[in-house]
């Protein structure tokens, strides 16, 4: 028997069979309508390429042509399309950085597509022909996730795209989705379990934790494995139930000794033996606390309130701060539910990125917060500073308000307190937690990691409270001690009542403190300036009903109560010196109806008469022009404002700052060895940041007895790069018209010391100055924009000090209607030379008066020689001759063997001497007296020479020729008219 082979062809499969449905977006999460459609995926899961043109789609009833047909496209192997719903493909692919290659076919293109639906849905495939060749049909969408599968139709873990696993990752803002679009990937090799977040929960001692919805949850990525979870660390009192399918559930009662963070582990191990383990987090909170979370502020810097622009109508503003960016900065509100002791207690505020502590003093005045306190705490100082019963109806509404600034060097320990650079409270996953004076946790952690929403209504929340940049985090019920962190009522909002009982469902609901009415403490209306300057402190404390305790002063303040109109005037008693530079607590009670009020701040007080001040600083960006516009014109269509030195130039010169030395406030020099200039910055807490300091270098002479009225300059750029080099006395009118001007070129070593040496912070984001002399004693400032002017510095203007320059400059002089001070300047610029500005009441600009400074030849003198500050009428020498004498008749007063000569011929009674011609301010006239007590100029012959001494001196010839037979001779010195 022969054997024989049939031999068959070998199947072959249209191409259209190899392009599956790998993914669908049934329920976008994007607010922009550009990015918000439906959309579903198509992969070419075959060797060979597929032209897609006439194919066509349906999501409703499986009907070939239903939707499409899809325009002519050769879809590569491997490769995926994106078929687009009612949006457009560019900002769609934006949206999602797809790269150009990826294939979007839109719903312009289409007919007869008009989305899914969110409850359930499905697409189906046919190629030209009308063949079905693929299917993918789903059930109810969440909201911003896709469905997705792999290229064997395989679904991925849980059936829904998840950031960062099989190529799925969050498209750009706004709203993001997450998905894989033109991503779609091969079923991959086996791999162990993983956990999905969150990996922290939170509940409460005494209370049972299986009520909690919260569960853990494992995915195997393997289709059909099964997965065992088991927990080890656990404390004693924690139990893990495992519910199958990868989820679990935590059970136990913590006893109250267990509040706090505890961790343990769980392994997830699937039928193959793979396994993978994770760190969770439980947070055990108090049952109740004597101070609850209220509210607090998540509106990023540069965001309004709710979104929008400042004037949006009817958009929503905060009562007391209003519809500002950022909604007045970090700040937090908590209520007082029992009056409570707060001294030494710990605040401790966490989030993603940054950890903050503040630790509470040991003040009297925190010792007995009263019940129905609201308790502020903000970063800002301009969005409250400290202050008690601000809001005091405690007796009407039983609520008081109460604020304290971060960074208060009286009630905050600072010492043991942080303050990171980025302020922990925001919207990303802001949490609070206190622990009283002895360590223990008494509340928290409280927030928007830990809030919970009761999305089911059956009171136990089970959804997390998500707070936006937009947003605040605040408590919608009536406040009480048994509010814990878990409440279902703490949820995110657009609306905000800082400092006041929150409001709901559109300000229609009050919260009541109605519990917590009782006698109400006084209430200090009046906030005392917390500035001392030139040397005086006047300030009025309302009448309060009670007489005042002096808890804390200063022994220079006295305190007089005012009869009229009641009240407690604070002055000092005497001027105030150097010696009282600094800052001093004042603390004030008073007691009403049992019930003690606070007045706790802090005086600070300047330099009553500073010696050197700041002038003038340069604020314009590097491409903008002083006063804006162009090079040849303003901004404001006039003429092209400019430099007195730069001209017009971009940046007008670039970082450079103004100071004028005053000295005492009149002629004379001051020693600048060794002092320092600070550059930094007013935050948006209020406090003075150093970002470089300038020292000037001790021992050098050009820092030696600079004369009073020297404006002294200081640049980034020498003058190869646009600046200008060193220079002392570059301008020298110190004798007509009492300054001069001396440039420091910064990258001088042999100058200055510049510790951060890069280019100077010095724009028009509160810029600001600190100087120091030589043993760190603060001689001037913080002065800059952020303390005045009020009004700010442009990216086009100069800061300038609008006044004469004198002792009785202070860094808080703003420039008014009423008032000479700081501005930010009029269109001009004067970099090295007296600024223009125009007093109270006139229409043209004058030039600041130097005159007190103007320095006499004799004091030019006195400097030249390094005797810069000699007395006139003391004998230094002690030759006899005072130095007055000796520099007007040609001595030297700092050698007794130089002395004023004079000689007389005993013949023709000639008289001779040497004699200053050079001082205007002087006149030198020879006398005689027959008694030594009447001395008269009259018949004296009177002849001059050159004088052997040089040009500034003449040998002055007199001779008597009168009928006197005994006579006595003098040159005599007076000032001249």
């Amino acid at each position: 028997m022969k054997l024989s082979a049939l031999l068959l062809p070998a199947l072959i499969l249209p191409l259209s069979a190899q392009l599956r449905i790998t993914e669908v977006m049934s329920d976008s999460n994007h607010s922009d309508p550009d990015a918000g459609g439906d959309w579903f995926e198509i992969t070419n899961t075959g060797s060979s390429a597929v032209d897609v043109a006439d194919y066509s789609f349906d999501d409703d009833s499986a009907t070939a042509g239903a939707s499409g047909p899809f325009p002519p496209y050769s879809l590569a192997p491997g490769a995926s399309m994106i078929i687009l719903d009612d949006v457009s493909e560019q900002p769609f692919r934006t949206l999602w950085n797809l790269d150009a290659g990826i294939k979007i076919i839109s719903n312009s293109s289409l007919s007869n597509f008009s989305g899914f639906g969110k409850g359930g849905d499905g697409v189906f495939l046919f190629d030209d022909g009308g063949g079905q060749i693929d299917s993918y049909t789903f059930g109810a969408a969440t909201e911003g996730f896709s469905f997705a599968r792999f290229t064997d139709r395989t679904p991925v873990p849980g059936g829904l795209s998840r950031d960062g696993l099989f190529g799925a990752y969050e498209s750009d803002d706004p709203s993001e989705d997450v998905a894989s679009p033109g991503l779609a990937q091969g079923l991959p090799d086996p791999l162990p379990p993983f956990f999905t977040a969150p990996f922290t929960t939170a509940g409460l001692a005494n209370s049972n934790l299986s009520v909690s919805e919260y569960r853990i949850r494992s995915i195997d990525p393997n289709p059909g494995d099964t997965i065992t979870l088991s927990a080890t660390e656990t404390p004693a009192w924690l139990t893990l139930t495992d519910l199958g399918g990868g989820l679990a559930s935590l059970g136990g009662t913590p006893p109250t000794s267990a509040i706090g963070t505890h961790e343990f582990e769980v392994t997830a191990t699937d039928n193959t033996n793979r396994s993978s383990s994770q760190a969770y987090r439980i947070n055990v909170l108090p049952s109740s606390s004597p101070l609850i979370l209220n509210e607090y502020n998540a509106v990023a810097a540069d965001e309004f309130l709710d979104g929008g622009d400042k004037d949006d109508v009817d958009a929503p503003a905060d009562p007391r701060l209003g519809r500002i960016l950022g909604n007045g900065g970090p700040w937090v509100e908590f209520v007082v539910t029992q009056t409570t002791d707060l001294r030494g207690w710990t605040l401790e505020i966490k989030n993603e990125d940054d950890t903050r502590t503040l630790k509470l003093s040991d003040h009297i005045a925190l010792s007995a917060i009263p019940a129905g306190t609201i308790l502020t705490f903000t970063e800002s100082k301009a969005t409250s500073p400290t202050a008690f019963n601000i809001t005091s109806a405690l007796n009407t509404s039983g609520y008081t308000w109460s604020n304290i600034w971060m960074h208060d060097s009286i009630l905050i320990d600072q010492d043991n307190s942080t303050h990171p650079p980025i302020a922990a409270i925001n919207s990303s996953d802001t949490r609070f937690t206190w622990s009283n004076a002895t360590d223990d946790i008494t509340y928290g952690p409280s927030g928007e990691s830990i809030a919970l929403k009761d999305s089911n209504g059956n009171g136990i929340g089970d959804d997390p409270v998500s707070v936006g940049g937009t947003e605040v985090f605040k408590l919608e019920r009536d406040p009480a001690s048994n509010v814990t962190p878990l409440d279902v009522n703490y949820d995110d909002s657009g609306t905000s009542t800082f400092g006041s009982p929150n409001k709901w469902t559109d300000n229609t609901i009050t919260q009541s403190f109605a519990a917590f009415v009782a006698p109400t403490p006084p209430h200090f209306t009046l906030l005392p300036p917390s500035k001392a300057i030139r040397g005086t402190y006047v300030a009025l404390i309302a009448d309060v009903g009670a007489p005042l305790s002096v808890i804390k002063a200063p022994d220079f303040l006295r305190f007089l109560t005012v009869e009229e109109g009641g009240g407690t005037a604070i002055s000092n008693k005497r001027p105030l010196t150097f010696n009282d530079i600094g800052k001093y607590e004042i603390s004030l009670s008073a007691i009403v109806g049992g019930a003690t009020g606070y007045l706790v701040y802090e005086l600070e007080v300047l330099n009553p008469a500073p010696a050197l001040v700041l002038n003038e600083y340069n604020a314009v960006d590097p491409d903008k022009f002083l006063n804006g516009g162009i090079l040849v014109a303003d901004g404001d269509g006039g003429d092209a404002s400019a430099d007195s030195h730069f001209a017009r130039l971009a940046g007008n010169g670039g970082n450079w700052f103004e100071l004028a030395l005053v000295g005492d406030g009149g002629p004379g020099f001051t020693d600048l060895n060794g002092w320092s200039i600070e550059v930094g910055r007013i935050a948006n807490s209020g406090k003075f940041v150093t970002t470089s300091s300038i020292g000037l270098i001790s021992e050098l002479s050009i820092w030696t007895d600079v004369p009073h009225g020297t404006i002294l300059t200081f640049v980034d750029n020498n003058t190869a790069a646009g600046g200008l080099d060193t220079e002392v006395n570059r301008v020298d009118e110190l004798t007509t018209q009492g300054y001069a001007w001396t440039n420091v070129y910064l990258g001088d070593p042999a100058v200055v010391i510049v510790n951060n040496p890069t280019k100077l912070a010095i724009d028009s984001n509160n810029t600001a100055f600190l100087i120091k002399d030589a043993s760190g004693t603060i001689i001037f400032g913080p002065a800059g924009e952020g303390i005045a002017p009020l009004d700010g510095v442009g990216s086009t203007e100069i800061f300038e000090l609008e006044n004469d320059p004198s002792t009785s400059i202070s860094s808080c002089d703003d420039s008014s209607d009423s008032q000479l001070g700081y501005d930010d300047g009029s269109s001009s610029s004067t970099f090295g030379s007296p600024n223009l500005f125009a007093p109270l009441g006139a229409a043209v600009d004058r030039a600041q008066d130097f005159s007190p400074f103007i320095l006499t030849p004799f004091q030019v003198y006195l400097a030249s020689i390094g005797f810069p500050n000699g007395n006139p009428t003391a004998d230094t020498d002690r030759d006899g001759f005072s130095n007055l004498d000796e520099y007007l008749l040609g001595g030297d007063l700092l050698d007794a063997s130089v002395f004023p000569q004079t000689s007389i011929d005993p013949i023709t009674g000639t008289v001779t001497t040497n004699v200053r011609v050079n001082d205007p301010n002087f006149v030198l006239i020879p006398q005689r007296s027959p008694d030594l007590l009447n001395w008269v100029s009259n018949e004296l012959l009177v002849e001059d020479e050159a004088s052997p001494l040089g040009a500034d001196f003449l040998l002055r010839n007199f001779t008597y020729d009168g009928a006197g037979t005994r006579m006595f001779f003098r040159v005599a010195t007076q000032p001249a008219d």
